[in-house]
């Protein structure tokens, strides 16, 4: 890998622990809440960030890693949700580009008329999809292609504060956004490093698929955790 110096996030526990069992001379650090465990795998230095769950805490976990560490690359990783009906649990998306799915703005109505979210437009932060790295995305797409035993895809990660289990819903926001699944953190990631002008890739493991009626599945975040070591050594 022509990286020397890599950030890796996940937002939950179940997300890290198991790339922080991995580290070599580990050293823990906690900044304004946000914990970093600082160590060696095959004579890379890893940071391993648990960035909290949500766009926001995603945002400032990024900025103080990026300002802390000084990272070559970072790379967010974790769980998600399909939007797609042929998208299976266990299925792999590289995050070409990143999209902000909750933001709208939607029609005036009076008291008693309801709401509908189905009529919300994306608004103009919506349409500024934010993209990775390009050579780093066609590397790591590569790799999963090549290694993965379950389907690999590369496209648009939706991103928001919300956890989306109606079917239309889900159907409206993959035909608006192209989105082949969602998550919390991604956009907060993807944006913070746009500003900082640090190549970033997104690639998240599918845990559920509300569509197809499979149940969330954490278990599928170590998996995923297995095959970014393996990533690590591949020359990218």
């Amino acid at each position: 890998m022509k990286y020397s110096t890599i950030l890796i996030q996940g937002a939950m526990d179940i997300e890290v622990e198991h790339l922080i069992k991995k580290l070599q001379g580990t050293e823990n650090k906690t900044i304004t809440g946000y914990e970093f465990s600082i160590g060696n795998i095959n004579n890379l230095k890893i940071i391993v960030s648990k960035t909290l769950i949500g766009t926001i805490n995603a945002t400032i976990a990024t900025t103080i890693g990026i300002l802390s560490f000084k990272p070559d690359i970072v790379i967010n990783q974790g769980i998600a949700g399909a939007h797609r009906e042929n998208i299976h649990t266990g299925d792999i998306i590289v995050g070409e580009r990143c999209a902000n799915i909750n933001s709208y703005s939607m029609p005036k109505k009076g008291k008693g008329q309801k709401s509908n979210s189905l009529e919300w437009e994306p608004d103009k932060r919506a349409k500024q999809v934010k993209n990775a790295d390009k050579n780093l995305t066609n590397e790591v797409y590569k790799f999963f292609k090549e290694n993965s035993t379950n389907s690999v895809y590369q496209g648009t990660l939706g991103s928001g504060d919300a956890f989306n289990r109606e079917v239309d819903r889900i159907n409206w926001i993959s035909g608006k956004f192209d989105s082949l699944c969602e998550d919390m953190e991604s956009i907060g990631v993807y944006s913070a490093c746009q500003q900082f002008n640090v190549p970033c890739i997104g690639i998240r493991i599918i845990s559920n698929n509300e569509i197809t009626d499979e149940e969330l599945d954490e278990e599928q975040a170590i998996n995923l955790q297995k095959m970014l070591l393996d990533l690590l050594k591949y020359n990218i």
